[in-house]
């Protein structure tokens, strides 16, 4: 074939599948009276600005002037599985244990992932009167 009438044709290419019949369904429309739109022409939007009030602040906790026969939580929250954090809370429970002596640690993994608040593991801290907590450390 002839490099000119191949090269002609593949810039028409385009203009034949343009012009091709589209054979997707069209959406269905949206109900006005659900719709925030409700005919004035507006539509409602999330503000990005922060709200005037801001959320209530409490002081974060004293430092432990030392760990030595203390209970420590350490709270898996399954970022990268339930599974993904226990290499490192076994090394760093080695090496408190070798660090502080009587130093008891636990190790929880959440219920409801990294996105929830899993309760039983709050009431386990409070009763237990542990007297810190890591939380978040994922594998």
């Amino acid at each position: 074939m002839d490099r000119r009438k191949m090269l002609a044709l593949l810039g028409a290419s385009p203009a034949l599948v343009a012009g091709a019949p589209a054979y997707a369904s069209t959406p269905a429309k949206a109900d006005p009276v659900d719709s925030p739109a409700a005919g004035d022409g507006r539509i409602t939007v999330l503000s990005p600005a922060i709200p005037g009030k801001l959320a209530t602040r409490y002081p974060l906790a004293p430092p432990l002037a030392d760990l030595k026969n203390k209970t420590i939580y350490m709270i898996n929250l399954s970022w990268e599985g339930p599974d993904a954090g226990n290499y490192f809370y076994g090394a760093m429970r080695e090496w408190l244990a070798q660090q502080y002596p009587g130093i008891k640690t636990i190790v929880k993994v959440t219920a409801d992932g990294m996105f929830g608040t899993d309760a039983a593991i709050l009431k386990d801290i409070v009763t237990s009167k542990a007297d810190a907590a890591i939380v978040g450390v994922a594998g």
